[in-house]
């Protein structure tokens, strides 16, 4: 992270009034800008960033409030690029939405790799931040002027730091399957032949899908919880007679319910 005095009155500054947030939301606020390396200070429950960053902080503050199910943002106040007040009649107007137009220069991001409910998740943070994009197949686009806001999305979808809102039709994961994988590791990590621990996880991967968390559960919390589910089944079921100590077996169990213990 640069150095940067966020006190420093000589510096571009914007400033986001965080008066309504609670302790933990800001503290969330916080560990995100950190995540991504924007240099970030408190005046009070003011929170300043440097005024080249404001795109990127729109695009953390977007994510944060979609994870925690916040309604509206904290809104940078009304001061000019070196923190002195200004009146601005237009404070409250309706936000427009961003389209992109034939003038802008563009940057192009080669997501081919990726999966299609990434580029999903991308898109839908990209709105929710009101960057303008498109899409030509699986290359993204969007005005060179947003690169750091966009980047900043797309590291937390890559991460598996955002939650999907998935409103396909459906039938939702139920939380209990995740409850399950973590009783299972909880009795699994102390006897790793617990009849009741293996049926509980063998259960629960029977409905699980790694690109369907449940409500509220991060995309990339919920992929290594199926993963080492997995990997736990096929230690125990698949093939009973290989060399697999207990110890390995028991270590896997822990990873497994140490990753959900926060969670339950």
């Amino acid at each position: 992270m640069t150095d940067w005095n966020a006190s420093d009155p000589d510096a571009a500054r914007v400033f986001y009034d965080l008066s309504e947030w609670d302790f933990d939301q800001q503290a969330e606020l916080a560990s995100a800008l950190a995540e991504v390396e924007i240099p970030h200070g408190w005046e009070g429950s003011e929170l300043v960033v440097p005024e080249e960053f404001e795109q990127a902080t729109d695009a953390v503050f977007a994510d944060v409030e979609q994870r925690l199910e916040m309604v509206g943002k904290g809104v940078p106040d009304d001061v000019d690029d070196l923190g002195n007040d200004f009146e601005d009649s237009d404070a409250d107007a309706a936000v427009v939405a961003r389209e992109l137009t034939d003038d802008m220069t563009l940057t192009e991001y080669d997501l081919d790799e990726w999966e299609q409910l990434e580029r999903s998740l991308v898109t839908d943070s990209l709105v929710a931040a009101n960057i303008p994009h498109r899409w030509d197949g699986n290359v993204l686009l969007v005005p060179t002027e947003d690169e750091a806001s966009v980047d900043a999305v797309l590291d937390e979808v890559e991460s598996g730091d955002v939650i999907p809102v998935i409103n396909d039709g459906g039938d939702e994961i139920p939380f209990e399957s995740l409850n399950s994988f973590f009783l299972a590791g909880e009795r699994l990590r102390k006897h790793p032949h617990d009849a009741d621990g293996l049926e509980r996880l063998l259960e629960a991967l029977k409905i699980a899908d790694p690109n369907r968390p449940p409500r509220g559960v991060e995309l990339g919390v919920w992929r290594r919880s199926c993963e080492l589910a997995e990997q736990l089944a096929d230690q125990l079921v698949e093939d009973p007679n290989s060399d697999m100590s207990d110890d390995e077996i028991t270590a896997t169990a822990a990873d497994l319910h140490d990753l959900l213990r926060p969670l339950i």
